[in-house]
């Protein structure tokens, strides 16, 4: 407890304007799943970490912090991936009312510096659907629960006019408020332990116009230090209690890792057999 407390302690003073930060995170460009990815603008991913969890009774926080607020932000996720590797994700999407469609996702650990730094990059979807976000530096925790988090507010802003500010707000004041539940994961054909968060951020907002139909939009994540980077899946899903008609759901799933060593070993058997999927 004395090493959360700690933890929590450094996060506040490294705390500025959310604001800054996402207007910063939506004008940057993404970068390639390469070596050669410059990383003098990437942003510190501790420190953004730790700008999701709330700003309101901070003092309240350090001393009783909500099992979801430790896993999410306090679990160093990473610690147990030593070399550069990319962890692939499957992104699906069902809606009623707009395209479905499938993509990935891949987080990208370019590298690992002397002082077991890491420096990430992020593939987040392709096309009309791609999302850009910067590259982070110093990374303990799995920052893809937050680029999930973060499309969705830009999205649930997207289709009602509403401020993702608001939706962004929303989220991270309803993890402050939940706890975990353990449950058991078949992953593999094995039973693991794991975790599940399940929270609904909109259910006691006042919501306007066409924001009312988040009112029952449920969010959850499934998480097990038994899988790399800890993160296994995340949901959303909304129906317009209004609107039978409208229904959406979109789910992260984890799909597997692999280090940048064998994914070379990979290329190499493709190019030399002629293969050129």
């Amino acid at each position: 407890m004395k090493l959360i407390n700690v933890t929590i302690k450094n996060f506040f003073g490294l705390i500025l304007s959310l604001n800054i930060l996402f207007l910063l995170c939506g004008d940057l460009h993404s970068q390639d799943l390469d070596s050669n990815v410059d990383f003098s603008d990437a942003i510190d991913a501790e420190e953004k970490r730790s700008k999701w969890g709330t700003e309101e009774h901070k003092q309240s926080l350090i001393d009783e912090m909500s099992s979801a607020n430790v896993s999410l932000f306090i679990d160093e996720h990473l610690s147990e991936i030593t070399e550069p590797s990319r962890i692939f994700y499957k992104f699906e999407k069902f809606s009623t009312l707009e395209d479905n469609f499938v993509g990935n996702v891949v987080l990208n650990i370019v590298k690992i510096d002397e002082e077991k730094k890491k420096y990430i990059t992020f593939r987040y979807l392709k096309g009309r659907n791609k999302v850009r976000f910067p590259p982070q530096i110093g990374a303990k925790g799995n920052p893809v629960f937050m680029l999930f988090f973060e499309r969705d507010a830009r999205d649930m802003q997207r289709l009602t006019g509403g401020n993702a500010l608001f939706f962004r707000s929303r989220i991270r004041h309803a993890i402050a408020a939940t706890e975990t539940k353990d449950i058991s994961l078949n992953f593999k054909g094995e039973n693991i332990s794991a975790q599940e968060i399940t929270f609904k951020p909109f259910t006691k907002t006042k919501l306007k116009n066409r924001v009312n139909r988040y009112k029952t939009k449920e969010f959850r994540i499934t998480m097990s230090n038994k899988i790399p980077g800890y993160i296994y899946k995340i949901e959303t899903f909304t129906k317009d209690t209004q609107k039978a008609n409208d229904i959406v759901r979109e789910t992260l799933t984890f799909q597997g890792i692999k280090t940048n060593k064998e994914l070379r070993e990979i290329y190499k058997k493709r190019k030399d057999s002629g293969d050129k999927s």
